[in-house]
This record gives C-alpha cells, structure tokens and sequence, in this order.
C-alpha cells in the first residue's frame, strides 16, 4: 500500500471520529427490503444469475502440483467443477459432467478428495483436514457411465466397447470449460465465458493486498459451520463493525473503536474496512496514539510474535495497528494480518441455510511436524471456535426475525455502506430488470467508489 493511501486512511479515521452524523450530501439509504433474504423468486434469480456469472474462489494453485493433477470443486451445489493442470501446466475448469450426463469423477471419491459436510447439522463445527490431491489414470478424465476418455484439453480422445468416433456428434466431443484465473496463488472459477479478466475485476483489492504476498503462502487448517440463514445475512455480519463491541469484548472492554472505523467502497462489490485500536489497547502495546502506525508496534502484533510463523516482510506497520478487512464480492471476507489470513467463505445450500468456511493461509513455517506448529495448531481451532461461535450465534435469529410477516425493511446506516454497496452490485449482476421493483434497490454509491 502506498503512503498516500495510508495517510488518506488516517485522516479519513480522524473524520469519523470527528463527525456528528453522515457527511452532507451522503444518500439516506431507503431498507433493504426483507424479500431479498426470503423470497424464492430472488434466491433463484441469484442462482440463475449471479453465482455463474462472477469470479468464486476454488482453491489454491500448489493443490495442482504436476500434469494431470486434479481435484472436485463442489462449493456450488448445482456446479460440480474438476479442476486440472493441463500438459503446458495451466489449470483448466471443467464442469465435472461428460456429454452424455454422468460425471467424470465419482461422486463419493474414494481418495478423499471432497470432505463431506453434514448438511442436516446446523451449527456444528466440522474440522476438514486438506487431503492430498490425486494425478489421472492414464492423464485422461473419464466418464463414469460410458467410459468416454477426455484429455486435459476437454477433449474427447477414446471410446471404449468398440463405439466409433466418428458416430458421436462434433458438439458432443467436448467437455463444458468454464473461465479459470489465477491470483496471487488463488485459483478462481467464473462460469461467464464473457466475463473481464480476473485482475480488472479485482481491481484495487489485487494492488493493496500484493503486500501479502499471496504466492508464498501456505495452506494451514479447514473448517466448516453450516448455518440456518440466508447467506447475505452471513456476509453481511462481515461488513460492519458495530457487532464487535456487543459480540467480542471479553470481561466488557474491546480492543478495537468501531467510532474511527473508516470503509473503502471499490468496483464490482469488493471494499476494505480499517477500524483503530482503542486509545486503551494502543498504549498497551507501545503505540502513543491509535493512529501511531510505526513498525514494530501494535497489538495485533503481539499475536504473530507469539507464533512459530514468521511476518511477512512487506506488510505495511498499519495491518499490526488496526483490524484490517477486505471484502471480494460476492462471499469471500478476509480480516488480514501480518503473518497471513482467514478467508471467510459464504456459499447458499438453499435459501435458508449457509455453508460457512474459514480457510487459513500463512506465510512458510517449514515443517509440519514442529511442535510449536502442532499446538498452535490446537490452540487457534480452540480460539477459532469460540471467535465463530460468537460470529455466528445471531445469525439463526436473525433469519428468524426476517421470516416474520411484521418485518417492514432492513434500516442500513451511512457506516453500513459496504452492505448497500453489496446489495447494489447483486442487483446488476443480475439485471434489475428481472428483479420485482419491490425487491430491488436504487443505485446510489458509484460516486463514492475508489478505484
């Protein structure tokens, strides 16, 4: 991040904490209209609309670590992905269905490589353990009813029982590819054939968070909630912080003043949020003052020197000093920090229930096997744990108070942009011409956008 960026957040920080109310000429936001989160004709406008036609987090790059490596992406219910590294190693995304309507890779896959998740138990705690990926038999995808054989191409190049080629259909040769980038070490998956290219898409999110160093990270732990709500009501929970002080004080005190918490609005859905310490917290870990951002200091880094993992060398002293969130629209958030990061991941299992994962990613600790390893390892499911359990322990009522026929609207304030600009970005993705006029929202940040 650049030092002009940086100073901007810091006067933008002073401004919160200065103002009364919203700055003059801000749009009062109309409520978000409680359909949105009920309603099935919405749902299946997201399904139809949204999911395939915006850049989803697969996975991560070194999962595909040779030719013909491979695994199931099945984070979309009704969009089952295979994912392989090709002969000149680019990794290709494949609906994981042949021509004729079977998979290519069993649904129940003996090597492990999808994790079960118990959908019938709501917030249940699931610990994934990340299963070794598998190479292809003879470098070719197979169709589980036919036997048909697709190289890593898509391509259909052998037929068995003496069926000829030249019998099948041309259009019946080729397995359905969908758009597959690669960021930083992440593996995203877009079903829009038309779609920008990933890095346009991410726009400033890509510039402010290179100081990550996302290529040189490793893969730590999995885990998984299933929860009885919407998945707007879960990522939305993400995109304020007022919750903080109410939901993760410990014996009444926070660490961090939600009164300074500054957003940053961006292109297409994402944005980043900056909350300051608390004057309190900041003299406790060396700072003279919240917006003392020297390197060295700052309390979120006393949890990265407490660790065997090292700190990124190019993270900015800011993230040490501030709880620093980025958002990529339209289910992924990530509370970032100096030896590496969450991703919180929102995926719908239908309109009522969310599949909920955090996946951890830290800077190189070396070896697996160091004790040091193995019990932080313990100790932050321990905090994990009791951090999401706090999270996600309103998210049940919330959705039980959206259900209620007495529900008018969703009041949404100017610190709660970051949901309107979500809110916003859905209905063009869509299309608010295919959305009922009281379902849909006025479009009214563009002018605030940064980019």
């Amino acid at each position: 991040m650049e030092d002009t960026l940086i100073e901007q957040l810091k006067n933008e920080i002073r401004y919160e904490f200065s103002r009364e109310g919203p700055p003059e000429g801000f749009p009062k936001f109309p409520d978000i209209p409680g359909g949105r989160y009920t309603d099935p004709e919405f749902f299946e406008l997201e399904q139809k609309h949204l999911w395939p036609r915006t850049w989803l987090l697969a996975g991560r790059q070194e999962d595909l670590p040779e030719v013909d490596s491979y695994w199931v992406w099945e984070s979309l219910r009704d969009t089952p992905v295979v994912l392989v590294r090709d002969d000149e190693m680019r990794i290709r995304a494949f609906r994981n269905e042949s021509p004729n309507n079977a998979p290519l890779v069993p649904w129940h896959d003996e090597s492990h490589l999808r994790t079960e998740v118990e959908f019938d138990a709501p917030g249940k705690l699931f610990r994934q353990q990340h299963f070794p990926r598998r190479t292809l038999p003879d470098g070719a995808l197979r169709c589980q009813r036919r036997g048909w054989a697709y190289d890593t191409n898509g391509h259909l190049v052998a037929v068995p029982f003496g069926e000829q080629l030249d019998a099948i259909p041309y259009e019946d040769r080729s397995l359905t590819e969908y758009r597959c980038e690669v960021w930083d070490g992440w593996v995203f998956v877009n079903q829009d054939p038309d779609a920008m290219p990933l890095l346009e898409w991410l726009g400033p999110i890509a510039r402010q968070m290179a100081q990550f160093q996302g290529e040189n990270l490793r893969l730590f732990e999995k885990d998984s909630l299933v929860i009885n709500c919407n998945w707007k009501v879960t990522v939305e929970a993400f995109q304020e912080v007022y919750h903080f002080k109410h939901i993760h004080q410990k014996d009444g005190v926070t660490s961090i003043d939600q009164r300074g918490a500054t957003m940053g609005l961006f292109p297409h859905g994402h944005s980043r949020m900056i909350t300051p310490v608390t004057k309190r917290a900041a003299a406790a870990s060396g700072m003279d003052d919240p917006l003392d951002w020297r390197p060295g200091l700052g309390m979120m880094r006393s949890f990265a020197v407490r660790g065997p993992i090292p700190e990124i060398e190019t993270v900015v002293p800011m993230v040490n000093c501030t709880s620093t969130a980025f958002s990529i629209f339209p289910n992924l958030i990530t509370p970032v920090g100096s030896t590496g990061m969450p991703f919180l991941l929102c995926w719908p299992i239908d309109i009522d229930h969310t599949l909920f994962e955090w996946v951890t990613f830290q800077n190189d600790w070396g070896d697996d096997d160091d004790p040091a390893i193995v019990q932080m390892r313990a100790d932050r499911l321990h905090q994990r744990t009791v951090v999401m359990e706090e999270d996600t322990r309103n998210m049940t009522p919330m959705q039980k108070s959206l259900d209620s026929p007495g529900l008018i609207g969703i009041p949404v304030s100017y610190q709660e942009r970051r949901i309107w600009h979500c809110a916003e970005t859905l209905d063009r993705t869509i299309g608010p011409e295919r959305i009922p006029e009281h379902l849909r929202v006025p479009q009214l940040l563009e002018p605030y956008l940064e980019r």
